[in-house]
């Protein structure tokens, strides 16, 4: 590494991937995860969560965020949680300088009293103490109740301990999971960390380079644009592709990393995986196979990409179709206005006309929705099929109508299987754009989210239980783990019984408690972007994002004229906290998606809606 070091001028490894707080990036959702955890920790309130898939850089900012920690703070960091009850509160307790007796019949209450007298006498002494478990995930049911249980030690006034949760995808599962529900309802700050956007992925290459000591650019445009395809954005896999590249860079005695060497850097990394993520020109067949892949890559990768939210994080990747059935695929094998043998099976589902009124959400206690830091995701195909193209007709005369699900029983209920997934994604969110009375052709607008920009709606794709969604009130496409299989359904109406959704281009309703079970913990939503919202309002921020909030705010507290300020103040801030706060939000002050779309259900009348005001 130091022959290359020298090479290029650089004083020392930019690309390395230890987790050094130096060369930290702070893109606009970096800067916003280590707001998000320091709000958390200050908010003394029980638990943080920060996510993020593998490689995104969660130690990285975790190891920022113990740099800014105020210096009464004591800190306790786990990183290998993988342990009995007993030897995690004994690590604890190491990491604290907690005495305990010797020998392996030490109880659980022995070192809980032990940490409870600590935090006690820290407390006393004006000092305050975080725990951050790294790689929770790997956690597991009971370890996380305990976890839970340690922030019931409290005084009067105040949490004694403070924990930051730091794991992948997964650990939003777990959490989502019934038995889980009191700590996922004492998360305060919570924040999803995604792959950098192209436009990130250069300033990040700069920003690393510069820090060790390098000012020129020595990766061409070209070469970028084939990174964030190789790497996806993913900060770990983009250092290793550098410093490979890098290398063989200087191998060859260039001045610049060529795309070249880059590829041939990824043949070396990945091996032959490379030849998925490659697009060489040898082969005339795989070209006419990636022009097709395009068309049905564009739709799929658009249905969660948003410009208005931070950059999302990349969900695992399935599957990909095989050359062959790419290359022979049509997105027109079935005509506008006919169904497919899929769509007709579905279609024995019925849709009866009693409606029920909508009781309480079933949690008597309010959940907490997530932070306003939203992640969007990228999709891929899920099946070996290509999906085909059928017109969806979504009946209309349900919500003229106003009609509410029947009541259902969920004893004999049956799920109807969903042999093509990828038709069955298609004709999901065709009915949610529906419900939105548009409607959506994926062949003249392959990409959902941008058609979904033009007509001035946003994608949210978050996680969360029932009674998330029952408070954000919005349609969403839903896919639901079932005893046939993965369905994937768009969810049209809810109440307290019944929940009426399309699956397979057919309406039926569908028991609470069934959906509940089937719930995969995450959905995807459309939402009314305001034409002065771009990205998340920050208190002190200025201009016309700011005058639209404080026009909401009037319209919510019931001003005669409307304000007009152009400024995030203090005032301004209060209100918004108290809104946040009568919702159910996390209260930050930060108004991204999440509460703009609280805003648009009290100061909108145009919007579809799971349950109607009346029934609110």
């Amino acid at each position: 590494m130091l022959m290359y070091n020298n090479y290029f001028g650089l004083s020392e490894s930019p690309f390395s991937i230890a987790p050094n707080p130096r060369y930290l990036f702070l893109s606009e959702q970096y800067q916003e995860a280590l707001a998000h955890l320091l709000y958390g920790i200050g908010s003394n309130g029980g638990f943080v969560l920060l996510t993020g898939e593998v490689g995104t850089g969660k130690t990285t900012v975790c190891r920022c965020l113990l740099e800014q920690m105020p210096d009464n703070t004591d800190v306790a960091m786990i990183l290998n949680p993988k342990a009995s009850v007993e030897e995690l509160l004994s690590a604890l307790c190491d990491e604290l300088a907690i005495a305990y007796p010797p020998g392996d019949q030490v109880r659980s209450k022995t070192y809980i009293d032990l940490i409870n007298r600590h935090l006690l006498d820290a407390h006393a002494r004006g000092r305050s103490t975080v725990l951050i478990i790294d790689e929770a995930q790997n956690l597991g049911v009971t370890l996380l109740e305990q976890v839970r249980l340690l922030t019931n030690l409290e005084t009067n006034e105040c949490k004694l301990l403070q924990i930051v949760l730091v794991g992948q995808p997964e650990l939003l599962e777990l959490l989502a999971r019934p038995e889980l529900r009191q700590l996922s309802q004492r998360i305060t700050a919570r924040y999803h960390l995604g792959a950098l956007s192209l436009k990130d992925l250069e300033a990040y290459i700069v920003h690393r380079l510069a820090v060790a000591g390098l000012n020129r650019p020595i990766f061409p445009v070209s070469t970028l644009k084939r990174l964030y395809r190789l790497s996806g954005g993913i900060p770990r896999v983009v250092n290793i592709l550098c410093d490979r590249a890098l290398l063989g860079s200087f191998v060859q005695r260039d001045n610049h990393v060529e795309v070249a060497t880059l590829i041939k850097a990824s043949r070396e990394v990945f091996g032959d995986e490379a030849a998925l993520r490659l697009s060489p020109k040898d082969s005339w067949r795989w070209l006419l196979a990636l022009a097709v892949a395009a068309v049905l890559a564009a739709w799929l990768v658009g249905f969660a990409a948003a410009a208005w939210v931070a950059d999302g994080a990349r969900v695992p990747a399935f599957e990909m179709p095989s050359l062959e059935r790419l290359s022979s695929f049509s997105l027109f094998d079935v005509p506008p206005g006919e169904t497919t043998v899929a769509e007709q099976s579905a279609a024995t589902a019925t849709v009866s006309a009693a409606g029920v009124p909508r009781a309480q959400p079933k949690s008597s206690a309010m959940a907490t929705v997530a932070a306003d830091s939203v992640t969007s995701q990228l999709y891929t195909p899920t099946s070996q099929n290509a999906p085909p193209v059928a017109a969806l007709a979504v009946p209309s005369a349900l919500e003229a109508q106003g009609r509410a699900p029947d009541r259902v029983s969920a004893q004999g209920f049956r799920w109807q299987a969903q042999p093509d997934k990828d038709l069955a994604l298609v004709q999901a969110y065709r009915a949610l754009f529906a419900a939105w009375k548009l409607e959506y052709d994926p062949r003249q607008n392959p990409v959902v989210c941008r058609f979904a920009e033009t007509q001035g709606l946003g994608c949210l794709v978050t996680g969360g239980d029932l009674i998330s969604l029952q408070q954000l009130n919005r349609p969403a496409v839903v896919s639901l783990k079932t005893d046939a299989g993965l369905v994937h359904a768009t969810l049209l109406e809810l109440n307290d019984e019944a929940a009426r959704l399309t699956v397979g281009g057919a309406l039926m309703d569908v028991p609470y408690d069934e959906l509940e079970r089937r719930w995969p913990g995450s959905y995807t939503l459309l939402w009314r972007v305001p034409a002065q919202y771009s990205a998340p309002i920050w208190p002190g921020a200025r201009g016309a994002s700011v005058e639209w909030l404080s026009q909401q705010m009037a319209l919510i507290n019931g001003a005669v004229q409307l304000e007009a300020g152009d400024r995030y103040d203090a005032k301004l801030v209060e209100q918004v906290g108290l809104f946040q706060m009568r919702q159910g939000l996390s209260v930050d002050a930060v108004v991204g998606p999440i509460t703009a779309i609280h805003l648009n259900t009290h100061t909108r009348n145009d919007l579809p809606l799971l349950a109607s005001r009346r029934e609110r």
